[in-house]
């Protein structure tokens, strides 16, 4: 939700939020070193950032920052402690802070993609979508193989309603994800359903026809690719949730469905209840609040 409202963990499917396991993964792999993605040497030889990434990995931000902040007395610039800092905000979702921590980071170091990334991330959280925009548009400016940070940018081009841009920043994801051997089926479906939102049937259907073929087998979101294809109904694709996020997400495609059919009273019920009640850990909530605060705009302008 982009390292936003997430908790660190090393690898997929170990019951995390599916934002915090996309963004966890980034992570995993950035962090070490970032010169992957920047070219920059942020690596710390001081212990007490060691010790920082360990508790942040162990859930325990608050005692990370304590760690980083320390380091940072005897080094305000070890770019790994500010990192560190970074995410450990965004990991206890004090996204203001997070933002504030990564906007420091490329003030010194304006190349460095991944401080970008959870520079938009913060802003995204914060539903400031212009700052999240600008901020993954310099995220994926030198052209970084890292899906995420595309997939980042087409949510935020799909909250402000750019679904042209969304298509095209959410196929490049999908590229990317798979130059690392690496796949995920979000980016398929905001293709789809940006396609849907400027009546390109045709490449709505063959996105579609793409996602059924791609989709991961036996587990989650494959039963919302069931759902998209008619293959099950309203109340199969609930009874598929096992926790906040994928019940918030499962209403979200249902109302984003309903609403591509013409049925807009039924949608607008389903993302008004995400909006409220759903899980802010997931990218979906947030596209739900910028489609009601859309819809809330154009009915006092009308």
């Amino acid at each position: 939700m982009f390292y936003s409202k997430i908790t660190v963990s090393a690898l997929p499917n170990t019951g995390f939020k599916r934002l915090a396991l996309v963004i966890a993964a980034a992570i995993v792999t950035l962090i070490p070193s970032a010169k992957a993605v920047t070219n920059i040497d942020n690596t710390s030889n001081n212990p007490l950032v060691t010790e920082g990434y360990a508790q942040l990995e162990a859930g325990k931000p608050e005692v990370a920052i304590d760690s980083f902040n320390k380091a940072l007395d005897a080094n305000e610039n070890d770019l790994s402690a500010l990192l560190g800092k970074a995410m450990s905000y965004a990991d206890k979702q004090d996204h203001a802070k997070a933002f504030s921590s990564y906007d420091t980071i490329i003030q010194h170091y304006p190349r460095h993609s991944f401080a970008w990334n959870g520079r938009g991330l913060a802003a995204f959280n914060l539903e400031d979508f212009d700052e999240a925009l600008d901020s993954f548009e310099n995220a994926t400016a030198d052209k970084p193989v890292e899906g995420i940070f595309y997939e980042s940018l087409a949510w935020t081009q799909m909250c402000r309603g750019d679904f042209v841009n969304a298509a095209e920043s959410a196929k490049t994801a999908t590229l990317m994800y798979s130059r690392r051997g690496e796949s995920s089926v979000y980016p398929i479906l905001i293709a789809y359903f940006s396609y849907l939102e400027v009546n390109d049937l045709e490449n709505a259907n063959r996105t579609l026809a793409y996602a059924v073929k791609n989709r991961p087998f036996n587990k989650w979101p494959s039963p919302v690719i069931d759902y998209l294809t008619d293959n099950i109904n309203e109340p199969a694709l609930i009874s598929y949730v096992l926790d906040t996020a994928q019940e918030t997400e499962a209403h979200v495609y249902i109302g984003l469905k309903l609403a591509s059919e013409g049925d807009v009273v039924k949608s607008k019920a389903h993302l008004e209840w995400v909006a409220k009640h759903g899980d802010p850990r997931v990218f979906e909530y947030t596209l739900a609040r910028a489609m009601n605060l859309r819809e809330s705009v154009a009915t006092l302008t009308r």
